[in-house]
């Protein structure tokens, strides 16, 4: 076979021999050239006259591009340097090379350090892209040969896009962008603004790259003029005027700094934010600049830094309506970031002490509010909320945490169907405040964990889905927390692989080092382990959940256990795990979470425990949604031995989009059925259990376990020689599950003699299948 690579550069006369060998059928021939590339006669004559077939290879897509450089630099890409780097090469694979050898030159493209409990080897990608001279001898060698005025025009939109159609040709030449778009340097949408960009990101890479930096400031303060010519309310114009006026090093008014700094806030993109406050402090700016800086450097967990500007604050001489607000902010930083809860409280009951009016106190009573559903007080979590919401007035981020306040608190205490009439209008609400617009993240991670915990699987995926749509281009604290709630929806919808890719990356290259974000990462991702039957990584995640976060965040505490109790249940303590999501639901029953309660009395169940039904079926009555109804049915029905009564039950959890319960429930039929003699019977729940397993990417859980693995061993005698294999004596073996040590021996004698294995190892491997 003869391959001609870059035919397209052949002379004419080699492009006859090209010819020649394919009209004489010499040897097979590939040929390649370059889209948009002019080709010889000869060489377009192969396709055009079908003596060969002309293949368009396409870009490649995102996860194609994931995957390539995944088995270049031998480990796996964070999903936020995936989706960079496919954003600017387009999938091109001759600019995924380049970019990709020059990133790993300078280091920006490297293994992240590795954390307790996250992938070893995973790379990141930090900081702006650099354009190889390599690069950008190859992107310059289709753009050197324009006409002057057309590389202008690229120039121009190298500095910022899109532009507006009619101001790029204002700022350059009419005809010059005419060219530009037919020769598909350019596109233009044909909207209501006629927006132009460069057709390919790293066409402004390559252009930047060669240009001088007094052109570059030149341009920058060319565009920024131009846009502040016209009346753009565009949060996203404002923001690139601003900094496009702060590059070209132009005199700057600290006021239109603050607005464009709100602005980022608005777009989610915290990072520009504090550089726009500080250069608008630089210039003088006084509270609100302050107190927005306050903002920024909480969203991004840089939590000792905002209590710092807001001690500032405090200490001037402050009306009462800016004094509050900064207290609240204060309070919100205290709790949420800095993991405070006694101090946000006292900082908030101090400053009601000092205020009288109305609008105050309600806006006191909304931080009252978010404390008391932090530390698991749903009651007074909802009386502190609802005062709040009566004071007309009320400032947008104090509305906003109070209704956050209610999602907790509602959602914990098992009313998650008066969630749905305000959520939907509350997210529209908060894109019109800069200030509220980033609580859309926490807010939907609280909303999303209260539909979840009801059973409303496809509306949680709904909400999460569209503000992950929301952040998909915007780095930082966003992506993040994108992360997040797509790793806790692909769990609940029992996408394992999904969940894993993730939540096993790292999360404190955005700064969420404290807080209940952690919290939340860690449970997440350890229950996600623990589920595919990877003790090893489940138990140092759970470790590195306890380093993190030594005391749980109050009303995530069910979880915890909860998680907990999955990590044991990986390692074969399933009676450590059973008490485990008892002691969850007991502490639930305490706070009122009525929802955190049935989850964990559901949980006991799929591990096998048959005492929950009683309690099960009253707290179907009071709390909503689908999950206690059936949760309530599966517990019966396993204390009964009614296997079709759980196959019921695995439908209605199916049907629900719960396929993880809908596994356990089909196993617990299947070991049911095989019980009592119904071979049939149970080689079909089995079949059910292992069809679900699989659309779970390989759940292994001890229900699945017990019901895919026949055998002579009871479940007890299953347990002990798991632990034993781990190497407990019977001592500790018998401390662990609350036996007897001759019941112990006595257990691992009998499973022996059904065996006919001795040794402790062998035992174990009936059980582990090493």
């Amino acid at each position: 076979m003869i391959g001609v690579d870059d035919a397209h550069l052949l002379d004419d006369l080699s492009a006859f021999v090209v010819l020649q060998l394919v009209q004489r059928r010499l040897a097979p021939v590939v040929v390649t050239v370059r889209t948009g590339e002019p080709v010889p006669d000869a060489l377009s004559s192969l396709w055009k006259d079908g003596h060969l077939q002309r293949i368009e290879l396409q870009p490649l897509s995102e996860e194609e591009t994931r995957d390539l450089v995944t088995a270049v630099v031998g480990g796996p890409l964070d999903g936020v340097a995936a989706r960079r780097l496919w954003t600017i090469t387009r999938g091109n694979p001759l600019y995924v090379r380049h970019l990709v050898e020059q990133e790993l030159i300078t280091g920006r493209l490297a293994p992240r350090a590795q954390e307790p409990g996250l992938n070893a080897g995973v790379w990141g990608w930090d900081g702006p892209p650099t354009v190889s001279p390599g690069l950008a001898d190859l992107i310059g060698t289709q753009l050197d040969a324009l006409p002057p005025a057309v590389s202008t025009v690229l120039d121009v939109l190298a500095v910022s896009e899109p532009l507006p159609e009619q101001m790029l040709a204002d700022l350059t030449n009419p005809d010059a962008v005419e060219d530009a778009h037919a020769v598909g340097l350019i596109t233009v949408d044909r909207g209501d603004r006629h927006l132009v960009r460069l057709s390919h990101p790293l066409y402004g890479e390559a252009r930047r790259a060669r240009a001088t930096p007094l052109r570059v400031q030149r341009l920058q303060a060319d565009v920024a003029e131009a846009l502040g010519a016209i009346q753009d309310s565009d949060a996203r114009a404002l923001v690139r005027r601003a900094v496009l006026t702060l590059d070209a090093a132009l005199a700057t008014d600290p006021d239109f700094l603050t607005d464009a700094a709100l602005a980022s806030l608005s777009l989610f993109d915290a990072d520009l934010a504090v550089r726009l406050c500080k250069a608008a402090i630089e210039n003088g700016a006084g509270y609100d600049t302050h107190l927005t800086l306050s903002v920024a450097l909480t969203i991004l967990s840089r939590g000792e830094e905002s209590e710092q500007v807001l001690t500032k604050i405090l200490a001037w001489p402050l009306p009462d309506e800016d004094r509050v607000e900064a207290a609240f902010l204060r309070s919100s930083n205290l709790l949420w970031i800095l993991g405070r809860p006694e101090q946000a409280e006292s900082v908030l009951l101090e400053t009601r002490e000092t205020t009288t009016t109305p609008l105050a106190h309600g806006e006191l009573f909304a931080g009252l509010a978010i404390v008391h559903a932090y530390n698991a007080r749903p009651l007074d979590a909802v009386e502190s909320a609802e005062c709040a919401l009566r004071t007309p007035d009320l400032p947008a981020l104090a509305r906003m945490w109070a209704l956050g306040a209610l999602l907790i608190a509602l959602g914990d205490m098992g009313r998650a169907s008066e969630l749905a009439p305000d959520a939907d209008r509350n997210y529209n609400f908060m894109t019109g405040s800069p200030l509220v617009s980033p609580v859309r993240l926490p807010y939907s991670e609280f909303h999303t964990r209260g539909l979840r915990l009801a059973g409303y699987f496809h509306e949680a995926t709904a909400v999460t889905t569209r503000i992950c749509d929301e952040c998909a281009d915007i780095p930082g604290v966003a992506q993040r927390f994108s992360a997040l709630l797509m790793g806790q929806d692909e769990l609940a919808s029992g996408h394992l692989g999904a969940a894993r890719r993730q939540l096993e990356q790292r999360f404190t290259s955005a700064g969420i080092v404290h807080g209940y974000i952690p919290t939340a990462w860690y449970c997440a991702l350890a229950q996600t382990q623990a589920m595919c039957g990877d003790a090893a990584s489940a138990t140092e995640t759970l470790r590195a959940l306890d380093a993190w976060c030594p005391t749980p965040v109050p009303y995530l505490k069910p979880d915890y256990l909860l998680t907990r109790a999955w990590v044991s249940a990986a390692t074969g303590a399933v009676t450590d795990a059973i008490e485990l999501a008892h002691r969850g639901a007991h502490y639930a029953a305490e706070h009122h979470q009525y929802a955190h309660e049935v989850m964990c009395l559901h949980t006991a169940t799929r591990l096998g425990d048959t005492t929950a039904a009683n309690r099960l079926q009253q707290l179907a009555e009071q709390v909503d949604g689908p999950r206690a109804p059936a949760a309530a049915q599966y517990a019966t029905a396993l204390g009964s031995g009614d296997a079709d009564g759980l196959l019921d039950a695995s439908r209605q959890f199916e049907d629900m989009g719960d396929p993880l319960s809908a596994m356990d429930a089909a196993a617990h039929a299947a070991t049911t059925h095989r019980r009592h003699g119904r071979n049939g019977s149970a080689l079909t729940a089995a079949a059910r259990a292992q069809r679900l397993a699989d659309a779970c990417d390989g759940a292994r859980t001890p229900a699945l376990t017990d019901a895919l693995q026949p055998s002579p061993l009871t479940a007890r005698q299953r347990e002990i020689i798991t632990l034993a294999a781990q190497g407990l004596t019977n001592n500790q073996i018998a401390d662990r599950v609350n036996l007897s040590v001759r019941t112990v021996e006595g257990h691992l004698y009998r499973a022996s003699l059904k065996t006919g294995l001795t040794g402790r190892d062998d035992l174990g491997g009936t059980v582990t299948g090493d």
